[in-house]
């Protein structure tokens, strides 16, 4: 389903409801007629506790095993 948007005098268009103020979206170009924007989703990011102890703020986080942090590092470099 194809949705055309009419951009006003300051280069504002309406988009579609998947779409939200505030997302970040990726603009492709798929030809020289041809742009398409990609709604970016956010990372889960995980809440964080934090504690104080002797004047130190400490974060209470969930352990991380060696294997995962090398398995993001690994798909993080593959992404480039």
């Amino acid at each position: 389903m194809e949705t055309v948007t009419k951009l006003d005098g300051r280069r504002r268009g309406i988009f579609p409801s998947p779409f939200q103020p505030g997302d970040s979206v990726v603009r492709e170009y798929q030809d020289s007629n041809r742009i398409t924007f990609r709604l970016l989703k956010p990372a889960e990011v995980p809440v964080v506790k934090s504690l104080r102890k002797k004047g130190y703020t400490i974060l209470k986080a969930p352990a991380v095993s060696r294997v995962a942090i090398a398995e993001a590092l690994r798909a993080e470099r593959d992404a480039r």
